[in-house]
């Protein structure tokens, strides 16, 4: 009887752990354009958002995020598992949700580094040099990955 027991709890246990929280499945959206004119949630790889669009100089995500945690915000190449081309980013920028304050900025780079702010959700913004630039990147934020510059 004891033996059913332990089996019976080892497998509610694997099932819970296989079935991932709503928080981790839920689709993040990219949007493009001075006002947020376009959405795209097409989850490329990595736990990226891509391949972005064309059309556009801006593309941006809000993501939730640890308050304190060190975090990157990452163009990446439209697979969106490995950095993306610089040559072709004016600058990243990590704002607040509602893009009133700047948090980071880089010129020139696929990546910039940023520590959550307290309200724990940001803005992760490239500035792309063309507005045709899009379909060859994705972005994310992330800490698991290495820093790529």
């Amino acid at each position: 009887m004891r033996f059913s027991t332990v089996i019976a709890l080892a497998a509610s246990i694997g099932l819970v752990a296989a079935n991932p929280t709503p928080e981790t499945s839920k689709a993040i959206t990219a949007f493009a354009g001075p006002s947020g004119e376009v959405s795209l949630t097409t989850q490329s790889g990595c736990g990226s958002v891509g391949p972005l669009g064309s059309g556009h100089y801006i593309w941006w995500i809000v993501v939730g995020c640890n308050p304190g945690a060190q975090l990157n915000c990452q163009a990446t190449d439209a697979t969106g598992c490995l950095p993306g081309n610089a040559k072709h980013i004016g600058s990243m920028e990590v704002d607040d949700p509602n893009d009133t304050y700047q948090i980071a900025s880089k010129r020139n780079t696929n990546t910039v580094q940023f520590v959550c702010p307290s309200g724990g959700q940001i803005r992760c913004q490239a500035n792309f040099n063309d507005n045709n630039d899009g379909p060859n990147y994705s972005l994310r934020d992330h800490s698991q990955f290495p820093t790529v510059f």
